[in-house]
């Protein structure tokens, strides 16, 4: 016959070690969480160097760094229209240690007007910093000197435009401009927003839509005329909005970081307190104010309801597309 109370004890026993090991687990993991991060955090941008997603990013990664105390290392892995460093980061492990530049084009416009190995559920959004509003942009010694001009030579004869990928957001939304104006263009697409200003102010191309960090330095260097923009801004005084000329709309990129699906909350916290944090410093807003990029801080239950909304804005748009 069993002795109930040594069968007991060892019970107890089992129990106790089951509850310690389960203790040891959960401490174990509140450990990581809290030291998060102990190590260098990569963030991808799927475009060129010295575009606005590119620059807004390191800006955002040089500041928020000095917080966290490790390196936030940015990384260009370009391709595809965005497509390779976003699946790339899809695919990377949901730990915060791999996030990636999030924007209108690659996380919104994208994986809706082509086909791609991802989409918007594919990552947890973590927080946006910027706005930057599209322009039409020229070279200094262009004949077109104002949009009506642009306007009339696009009806009339070829005119090139640079953009950055068939389904990107830069050649939809100058679809949806060019449409409602009622002129047509030839685009030559490029590795990002940076790469098309190159060819318009060496003379390759005759135009390219393009955000204020791309295009700013050459307008501000006498390179390049903003011809229209989406919204006025005191950098670029005297340059006319689309509304001006009777198109509807909003026209304008972001910049923010998701990171891969189920990356856990109190990394996506520690990402969006430190991102506050850093928006207040005079240094990072007179950075963002450089390159013609409008702080925009948004994050939480709202902006990811929005950001919902807004895909399934373009997947209706892409699905009556298709149709024509």
């Amino acid at each position: 016959m069993k002795n109930p109370i040594k069968s007991s004890m060892k019970n107890a026993k089992k129990t106790l070690a089951t509850l310690t090991a389960a203790l040891a687990v959960t401490l174990a993991s509140g450990a990581a969480l809290a030291a998060y991060p102990d190590k260098p955090i990569n963030v991808i941008v799927p475009w060129g160097a010295g575009g606005d997603s590119d620059l807004t990013t390191r800006i955002w990664a040089d500041a928020v760094e000095k917080e966290l105390g490790v390196p936030v290392v940015v990384i260009n892995k370009t391709g595809g229209g965005g497509v390779i460093g976003t699946s790339f980061v899809a695919r990377a492990k949901n730990d915060g240690y791999t996030l990636i530049n999030a924007g209108l084009s690659n996380m919104l416009i994208t994986p809706n007007f082509s086909k791609t190995p991802y989409n918007f559920d594919s990552f947890s959004p973590v927080v946006k910093f910027t706005s930057v509003p599209l322009a039409v942009v020229v070279a200094k010694d262009s004949p077109y000197k104002t949009f009506d001009d642009f306007i009339a030579g696009a009806k009339s004869s070829r005119v090139t435009q640079g953009s950055w990928g068939t389904s990107s957001s830069g050649t939809v939304m100058a679809n949806i401009i060019a449409n409602q104006a009622g002129y047509k263009v030839k685009y030559v697409h490029a590795k990002g927003a940076a790469a098309s200003m190159v060819s318009v102010v060496g003379g390759h191309i005759d135009s390219a839509v393009s955000f204020p960090p791309a295009f700013g330095p050459h307008v501000k260097a006498d390179r390049a005329r903003a011809l229209v923009i989406d919204q006025k801004m005191e950098s670029f005084p005297g340059v006319p909005t689309f509304a001006d000329y009777g198109i509807k709309g909003s026209f304008g990129g972001w910049s923010g970081v998701f990171a891969p699906k189920g990356v856990p909350q109190d990394v996506v916290d520690k990402l969006t307190a430190v991102t506050a944090k850093v928006m207040k410093d005079p240094r990072v807003l007179e950075a963002y104010a450089n390159i013609g990029a409008l702080v925009d801080l948004r994050y939480g239950p709202e902006w990811i309801a929005d950001l919902n909304t807004t895909y399934s804005i373009y997947t209706d748009e892409a699905a009556r597309v298709s149709k024509k």
